[in-house]
C-alpha cells in the first residue's frame, strides 16, 4: 500500500485530517482523508480510496477487542467520535463510517466484540435515529444492545465530552 503522503501528492488532495483505517486483524487497509472546513458542493466530506468498501469493516474494532470483555462496546457513527471517546479514555468505541450497518459490519462485530452488552450511540439526525433502532435490534440476538438517546438539542460534541455518566462506571482512570 503507498503512503498516505503519496497519495495526497498523487491525487492533489488538501486534506485537512487523513485517518488510518485498519481490518480486525490489524492490517491497515485504507486511508480516509477529511475535507477542511466545508466541502465543495457535490463532495463528500471524507475522501476513501476508490477501491475501498467502507461497508467491508468497522473501524477500531481491531483495537476494541483488546479491550476487557465486562465492559459494553459502543458504536458510533463516525471516526471523531471513536477518537473523542479514545481521549475520554474509553477505548472499546467503534465506528460504522456512516449511519448504515452492513450485513458484514455486524458479522464482524458478532464474531469479534468481546462484550456482554453495546450501547449504539448515532447522531440525533433523522438517519441516526432510525438507524440505531435497526441496529440495536439487529445486534441484540447476540447482545444485550441499549440505545442512547440524547436529550433534545443536544450535539454530538457535548455527548461525546459528556460520555462517562452515559456510558457508566469504569469509563476513565
Amino acid at each position: 500500500m503507498k503512503s498516505i503522503g503519496e497519495v495526497i501528492k498523487e491525487r492533489n488532495l488538501q486534506l485537512d485530517t487523513v485517518i488510518p483505517i485498519h481490518n480486525v486483524k490489524g492490517e491497515l487497509v485504507a486511508y480516509a482523508g477529511r475535507w477542511p472546513g466545508e466541502p465543495p458542493e457535490g463532495t463528500d466530506k471524507y475522501k476513501l480510496p476508490p477501491n475501498f468498501n467502507k461497508l467491508s469493516e468497522v473501524f477500531n474494532l481491531d483495537r476494541a477487542i483488546k479491550e476487557p470483555a465486562d465492559k459494553p462496546l459502543v458504536i458510533v457513527e463516525g471516526f471523531f467520535g471513536v477518537i473523542k471517546l479514545h481521549q475520554l479514555g474509553w477505548r472499546k468505541t467503534v465506528a460504522l463510517m456512516g449511519w448504515f450497518m452492513s450485513p458484514t459490519q455486524e458479522e464482524l462485530i458478532r464474531q469479534h466484540a468481546k462484550a456482554s452488552h453495546i450501547i449504539v450511540m448515532l447522531d440525533e439526525n433523522e438517519a441516526g435515529q432510525e438507524a440505531r433502532e435497526k441496529i440495536a435490534g439487529r445486534l441484540s440476538k447476540s447482545f444485550s444492545a441499549k440505545i442512547h438517546r440524547a436529550p433534545s438539542g443536544i450535539t454530538a460534541r457535548y455527548r461525546l465530552a459528556n460520555c462517562p455518566r452515559i456510558i457508566g462506571t469504569g469509563l476513565a482512570t
